[in-house]
């Protein structure tokens, strides 16, 4: 008796050691994952940042162009022209000033304020995303269906069949007959 007791309690200790490692593996995985992925999040925010000023810099060049578009329709005699364009160009520039200046974390925070203010818009724009989306798809599928079809075809519009040109032998068949009847 005093042997099976003795091997129950090793046991015991051995289950609890191995308890115990399992835990610190544990433990330690999570840290790592933790660490993972605060430096993604670090990462992505690094990232989004740099972007964002790149399409700030990027939209008020543009601002630029369509302001020496309006000096130009200005020496040409189109004031209204020129007016509209300066104004465009100001608010453009309003913009990449915007994206230059705003970090990430307040960019989109002031993405989620504005869905959250105008959700329909948010819908909108979403729907319309989706259509485009749509209509580029198909547009392709179309290219590339019709690029798979013979020549001969490829001038008829989707959905036309080509039919061969009548031999002299239907033209003879007898008029009751299923190709006279067309």
């Amino acid at each position: 008796m005093p042997q099976t007791k003795k091997n129950t309690n090793q046991e015991q200790g051995l289950t609890d050691q191995a308890s115990e490692k399992a835990q610190e593996a544990v433990s330690v995985a999570q840290e790592k994952a933790s660490d993972l992925r605060e430096q993604g999040a670090e990462r992505f925010r690094s990232e989004f940042d740099q972007r964002s000023n790149q399409a700030g810099a990027q939209v008020r060049s543009f601002a630029g162009a369509l302001r020496r578009a309006g000096e130009d329709m200005q020496s040409q005699g189109t004031a209204n022209g020129a007016q509209l364009a300066g104004q465009a160009a100001d608010r453009i520039e309003r913009v990449g000033d915007y994206l230059e200046r705003t970090n990430g974390d307040d960019l989109l925070q002031d993405v989620e304020r504005f869905a959250r203010q105008r959700p329909w818009v948010v819908a909108g724009l979403g729907m319309l995303a989706g259509l485009a989306a749509a209509r580029f798809v198909k547009a392709s599928s179309e290219r590339r269906y019709d690029s798979g079809q013979p020549t001969a075809q490829s001038g008829l519009a989707r959905g036309q069949v080509a039919i061969p040109p009548a031999s002299s032998a239907r033209t003879q068949e007898p008029a009751g007959s299923y190709a006279g009847a067309r």
